[in-house]
């Protein structure tokens, strides 16, 4: 019996995905060739080196005065082509209309920057931690449903009750979840509470390894808007740089079967499988799904069902295939275990983040793949 199994882990996007690494790209250093829809992302130091002293003082009082100010300098210099910028650009982005749109008429107290993707040397990629975050999460829910017991907090976590049949059970968190509370919580469900604190070393998912997925330049600059029903949320607006709706990504998963089977106190608590793993993510991404579609029909988001009935016939249609939702966008039904938790915290949220519409009605939901393991 093998000590460690390795698999490929085959991603395609069925929306676009944005995983933020906290940088953000300002006005100022990235210029919109409308022409040819797409982004040129500058280094600032080298342009101003490009300018003469003129230019450079109306640039950097443009940037001073505000973000919409900037763009404007830099459309002027663009426009006017007394300055070449090539030397100053870093790569370039296509952008969609919306975001072009959004930049192009955008009102002085906008921010205009956009959130980048994280990126290496070679380009952007998903990180191992996202896709490990969603897998961990689904196991979860799994475990729950299995031991088939409440779960309450008072003055720390503790398995409860058994629910009505039928019924699934709850989670009944206090009122504010400082992170140590939340780590007790996992480590109660994943079965590696203490009396005293968590004992890491058997955390089950030390039985997993993610990569990060090998660089894809498929890429959009994106408009990201709130869907409420009644439009209140419609000039919310956020900017970000997306992997493209149909983007395949591969990455590799290591699972460490030797470490279930080890006779010592700090082995993992319970062993995990890839095909129980595959299979949690199915029965937990599907009923998040559901629910979202639900919402979707009743307030009639097109391309949200067309996003969802896509995620269903493949799912039908290969039965290895499993759905992950990863990264910003994916809402509070898919990463907080909401579809559990008890009172006003397990209730549907009034909103949804979608992408790639000026009108967030008519936009995508974010976060959606479809996933495969095959042995590598």
């Amino acid at each position: 019996m093998s000590f460690m199994e390795a698999y490929r882990l085959e991603l395609e996007l069925l929306g676009p995905v944005h995983v933020g690494t906290g940088e953000a790209f300002p006005a100022y250093s990235y210029l919109l060739d409308a022409k040819n829809k797409e982004a040129l992302i500058l280094d600032p130091g080298r342009l101003l080196e490009l300018l003469n002293e003129s230019q450079r003082k109306n640039f950097l009082d443009a940037v001073a005065q505000g973000p919409k100010l900037a763009q404007e300098s830099l459309r002027s210099l663009w426009d006017s082509r007394l300055v070449d910028p090539s030397p100053a650009v870093v790569r370039k982005v296509p952008v969609s209309t919306p975001f072009l749109q959004t930049v192009q008429n955008a009102t002085d107290a906008a921010g205009l920057e956009f959130r980048t993707l994280p990126r290496s040397p070679l380009g952007a990629y998903l990180p191992g931690s996202s896709i490990k975050g969603a897998l961990r999460t689904a196991w979860m829910f799994q475990r729950i449903l299995e031991r088939d017991r409440d779960i309450e907090y008072h003055d720390r976590w503790t398995w409860g009750k058994k629910p009505p049949k039928d019924e699934w059970p709850l989670v009944q968190p206090p009122k504010s979840i400082a992170p140590w509370v939340a780590q007790k919580f996992e480590a109660l469900v994943l079965d590696y509470a203490t009396e005293r604190s968590p004992d890491l070393y058997k955390d089950p998912f030390r039985q997993i390894r993610v990569g990060d997925t090998e660089p894809c330049d498929n890429l959009l600059l994106n408009r990201i808007g709130v869907f409420h029903p009644e439009g209140k949320m419609d000039g919310t607006v956020l900017l970000a740089e997306t992997f493209r709706s149909k983007s395949k990504l591969t990455s590799i998963l290591r699972l460490h079967t030797g470490l279930s089977r080890q006779s010592s106190q700090k082995t993992v608590s319970h062993a995990i499988s890839a095909d129980a793993l595959k299979e949690a993510c199915r029965a937990y991404y599907q009923e998040v799904a559901a629910r979202e579609e639900e919402f979707a029909r009743q307030h009639n988001l097109t391309q949200a069902l067309s996003i969802y009935k896509d995620l269903e016939q493949r799912l039908q249609n290969d039965p290895k295939a499993f759905p992950l939702r990863i990264g910003f966008g994916s809402g509070r039904m898919s990463i907080r275990l909401a579809l559990l938790l008890d009172g006003e915290e397990g209730q549907e949220p009034k909103t949804r983040k979608t992408a790639g519409s000026a009108n967030p009605k008519d936009g995508f939901p974010m976060g959606w793949v479809i996933a495969r393991l095959e042995p590598y």
